[in-house]
C-alpha cells in the first residue's frame, strides 16, 4: 500500500509543475523570444534563429505533453499518517554512559570524579532536550503531512462524489495550467457533473511573432515582416493547440467525459474601431475521441475536425467571431 510521504514525493511533479522540465522548457524559451522581440538589433544571428524556431514550434506544440493521470483511488486508500511518539533515544545514552562511569586512578588522584560526574549529568539534560527538539521538528512534520492528507482526502472524495466544488480544488491543488499561463492564456472553468465548459482567453498580443528570422547565403541574419496568412496560420495552431492541452490536463486531472472549450481573442469591432473580446473557436471535446488521436503528429488546427466545433478561419484574414456550440 502506498505511503502519504510517497504519494507526495511521486506527485510532486504534479503539484510543483514550475520544477517540471517541460515548465522550465516553456518558461526558457518565451522568456528568450520577449527579449529577442525588445532588442532593435540581434547580434548572435545563428542563436537568434534556433531561438525564434524553438518558440514557434513551442506555442504549436503545447499539446504534446501532458501531466500524469491521477488515480483518485488510489490517494483514498493511502493510509493515514502516523503520530510520532515520544522518544527519549539521546537521553537513554546520556544515561548509560553515567551508570556505566567508573573512576579511574586519574579521576580519582586529580579528584575529578565529581565533576566527571556533573559533566555526565549536564549531558542527560542536554540529550533530553535534544530528544524534545529531534520531536517537535518530527510533529510538525507529522502536522504538515497530516493537513497535507486531509486536504487531499477530502477532494479526492469530493471528486469521486462528483462535487463540482472539489472539481475546482483539485485543478487548484495539482496546478495543472501553470504553463500555459507562461505563454499569454487565462482559464475559467465550470463544472458541471460529468463535463466541464471553459473559457479560454487567449492574450494574443505578442505571443506569436509577426517577423521571420534567416540566413543568408553570405551568412548574415536576415529579419523581415511574416507575410500575413502564415502569422494567421501560426496563430490557428497555437489557440488549437492550447485548446487540446486544456483538454488532455482536464481529463488527466478529473473523471470527466467531456470538454466545452471555448477560446476567446481580441478582434477588431469595425463599427467602434476598438478590440473586443469573442470567441473564436468552440469545441467540445469528449474523452473518448481525445483518447483515439495521435497526439503527437497531428496537426492542431486540422484536428478540430475530429470534434464539434465551430471556427470561422481564414488563412488571409485570420478568425471571425463564432457562436459557442450548443451543449445540448
Amino acid at each position: 500500500m502506498a505511503t502519504f510521504r510517497g504519494f507526495i514525493r511521486t506527485a510532486g511533479a504534479y503539484a510543483r509543475r514550475a520544477e517540471r522540465e517541460q515548465q522550465r522548457r516553456v518558461r526558457e524559451t518565451t522568456k528568450k523570444f520577449k527579449e529577442q522581440q525588445k532588442n532593435e538589433q540581434i547580434h548572435n544571428g545563428q542563436k537568434a534563429i534556433i531561438e525564434w524556431n524553438n518558440y514557434v514550434e513551442m506555442i504549436q506544440s503545447l499539446h504534446k505533453d501532458c501531466s500524469e493521470e491521477i488515480n483518485w483511488q488510489d490517494i483514498l486508500n493511502i493510509p493515514r499518517p502516523i503520530e510520532p511518539t515520544i522518544y527519549s533515544k539521546n537521553e537513554e545514552l546520556a544515561l548509560l554512559k553515567l551508570q556505566n562511569f567508573k573512576p579511574n586512578f586519574f579521576h580519582k588522584f586529580l579528584n575529578l570524579t565529581q565533576k566527571r560526574i556533573n559533566r555526565l549529568e549536564r549531558a542527560i539534560v542536554d540529550a533530553k532536550n535534544k530528544d524534545n527538539e529531534e520531536y517537535n521538528l518530527t510533529k510538525k512534520d507529522y502536522e504538515e503531512e497530516l493537513k497535507e492528507w486531509e486536504l487531499l482526502n477530502e477532494i479526492a472524495l469530493g471528486v469521486q462524489n462528483r462535487k463540482n466544488e472539489y472539481f475546482e480544488k483539485a485543478i487548484d491543488y495539482f496546478k495543472p495550467f501553470n504553463e500555459l499561463k507562461e505563454i499569454g492564456t487565462m482559464i475559467n472553468f465550470s463544472f458541471y457533473g460529468h463535463y466541464s465548459d471553459i473559457d479560454l482567453y487567449i492574450r494574443s498580443e505578442n505571443m506569436v511573432p509577426d517577423y521571420e528570422l534567416s540566413q543568408t547565403s553570405t551568412g548574415k541574419l536576415s529579419k523581415k515582416k511574416m507575410p500575413k496568412t502564415r502569422f494567421n496560420e501560426i496563430y490557428q495552431d497555437y489557440i488549437c493547440s492550447c485548446t487540446l492541452r486544456i483538454a488532455r490536463e482536464i481529463f488527466a486531472h478529473l473523471p470527466l467525459k467531456y470538454v466545452r472549450i471555448n477560446a476567446i481573442s481580441d478582434l477588431l469591432n469595425s463599427q467602434t474601431g476598438y478590440l473586443e473580446k469573442k470567441p473564436v473557436l468552440s469545441v467540445i471535446i469528449p474523452l473518448e475521441t481525445i483518447n483515439k488521436l495521435s497526439l503527437t503528429n497531428l496537426d492542431p488546427s486540422e484536428s478540430m475536425k475530429n470534434f464539434v466545433h465551430n471556427m470561422d478561419f481564414k488563412k488571409l484574414t485570420g478568425f471571425n467571431e463564432v457562436r459557442k456550440v450548443n451543449l445540448g
